[in-house]
């Protein structure tokens, strides 16, 4: 690993435990039912002072990287000229979070956690790079490029303002199948969809999400779902496959040459695809809820 790229690391890893570290805390705060107090006014809730204290600083962390992640290490022409955008990451994400951030409590913990990693990142000496451990490939999508990709989605697979399949009330073309995600678990799916796109030679992937931010990643960590309140697309620069992970249970495989390979796979596919969000007995899930 180069010396640029060694820095770069550097700031996403401590990002990374810095999140978990503070969301950690977070958790555990929640189990010992300190998170919320009543409000002053009577109504509802409130943060206590002590969730004012850590919620902030997984936030700042989070957005950090983001911002970090946005930088290209090699662009850069020497260590101190990446220190710098590096160490400009961190106003901009303390930036776009200080509106959030009304409370006292909250604004001081922001700018903690935000002064903490332009401290590490001020003190990291040129000798602490070769200790740096390697992290996998991520990028985040500017703007032009998604906007471009995403272009390319919506014209080749029909891709609106709303859902996708199979949560579209017309029927799916032939080359597009979805499954609960239990059933897609239960059936090892994503060793399946891992090995044949290895074996295609995909070695990146585009992951764009509902409220973003959108990511180019490496093959190793591709794991498709929905998290944090964000459907997900799932393709690669031929936008010849893809796969949808929604907000109802569903992941969906499209692509002529995907679907075969699952279809093979799982001789079964046709009596076990998608019927609704709820879990049941046969993992095609239901849209019909009931109590337990």
């Amino acid at each position: 690993m180069d010396e640029l790229t060694a820095l770069h690391t550097a700031a996403r890893r401590y990002c990374q435990e810095e999140f978990s570290k503070w969301t950690q805390r977070y958790v555990a705060l929640s189990a010992a039912g300190k998170r919320n107090i009543p409000a002053k006014d009577g109504k509802g809730w409130d943060y206590s002072e002590e969730a004012y204290q850590v919620f902030p600083r997984y936030r700042v962390a989070e957005a950090i990287q983001v911002e970090v992640e946005r930088i290209i290490p090699s662009n850069s022409n020497s260590l101190e000229s990446l220190r710098v955008l590096l160490l400009d990451a961190a106003r901009t994400a303390q930036d776009k979070l200080a509106g959030e951030m009304l409370d006292p409590v909250a604004q001081t913990a922001l700018v903690v956690e935000a002064d903490d990693y332009r401290n590490f990142l001020g003190t990291l000496a040129e000798a602490h790079l070769d200790a740096v451990k390697p992290l996998p490939y991520r990028r985040v999508i500017e703007a032009q490029e998604g906007e471009r990709i995403w272009a390319g989605l919506k014209n080749r697979w029909g891709i609106g303002a709303s859902f996708w399949f199979p949560l579209r009330e017309d029927d799916p073309p032939a080359d597009v199948i979805a499954f609960h995600t239990e059933f897609f678990q239960e059936m090892k799916g994503l060793e399946v969809l891992r090995e044949a796109l290895m074996d295609r030679g995909v070695t990146r992937i585009f992951q764009f999400h509902e409220s973003g931010p959108d990511y180019e990643i490496e093959f190793s960590i591709f794991d498709p779902r929905y998290s944090v309140g964000a459907e997900q697309y799932s393709t690669s620069e031929s936008l010849d496959w893809l796969v949808y992970a929604s907000h109802e249970s569903s992941i969906t495989v499209a692509g002529d040459w995907l679907v075969a390979i699952f279809q093979r796979k799982w001789p079964e596919w046709g009596e076990r695809t998608y019927q609704g969000p709820f879990s049941n007995a046969n993992l095609r899930g239901t849209w019909e809820w009931e109590a337990k």
